[in-house]
């Protein structure tokens, strides 16, 4: 499955969900058709549903993994670049 084949299933199982409100029977336990509008609705609206919440959870923590990798670098040059003289005690000390 691919993120457009997700998101096409997402959208048809809304529109299943929808169907039944649509025509005026809302959710009416005792009609197949809208029990089952309502059933493979839910079910294909989640399989959707649950692949593109994978792929954003993938790509979020891609991202806040890059990040954390540019600030630490950002860091380790930063401390590099400028030694810092601390007077300790009547003596300087360069770290």
């Amino acid at each position: 499955m691919n993120t457009a084949n997700a998101i096409g299933f997402f959208l048809l199982g809304t529109v299943m969900q929808v169907l039944p409100w649509m025509n005026g029977a809302g959710y009416d336990p005792s009609s197949s058709q809208t029990l089952w509008l309502h059933f493979m609705g839910a079910v294909t609206g989640l399989v959707g549903g649950s692949y593109l919440l994978n792929q954003a959870w993938r790509e979020t923590s891609a991202y806040v993994a890059e990040l954390a990798a540019r600030r630490l670098e950002a860091r380790e040059r930063l401390a590099q670049a400028r030694p810092r003289e601390v007077p300790l005690g009547g003596v300087r000390v360069t770290f």
